[in-house]
């Protein structure tokens, strides 16, 4: 009997860590895509983590409309040869690609861009 129990238990905790492999960052929906909510989230996190912090080229009280406007700029240019020229095109190379593309969408929405 409590070998069956041990048992059950042990299958009901595979299937528990199966699953939560799966789909662990919570975030990422199966196929690849990405929510706007899970979008907004993450940019915020990371504006907050890699530009807007005490050891991070932006200080927290810095971030207001006019410099999410000039990283916009910035972000919207990346690629481009013409640069919008403020020192937020240098601070948005800590950001890898997928990361860019996530505080954006967290600047046009945060501040109405």
């Amino acid at each position: 009997m409590r070998r069956n129990i041990a048992a059950w238990i042990v299958v009901g905790v595979a299937i528990v860590l199966v699953q939560s492999s799966v789909f662990a960052s919570g975030s990422i929906r199966p196929g690849g895509t990405i929510s706007a909510r899970d979008a907004y989230t993450q940019g915020k996190a990371l504006t907050f983590q890699k530009l807007v912090c005490a050891s991070c080229p932006i200080s927290s009280g810095e971030l207001n409309r006019d410099r999410a406007i000039s990283l916009k700029n910035s972000l919207e240019a990346r690629d481009e040869s013409d640069k919008p020229g403020t020192p937020d095109d240098e601070h948005i190379k800590v950001l890898d690609r997928d990361e860019q593309e996530m505080v954006h969408y967290y600047l046009l929405r945060r501040f109405k861009l």
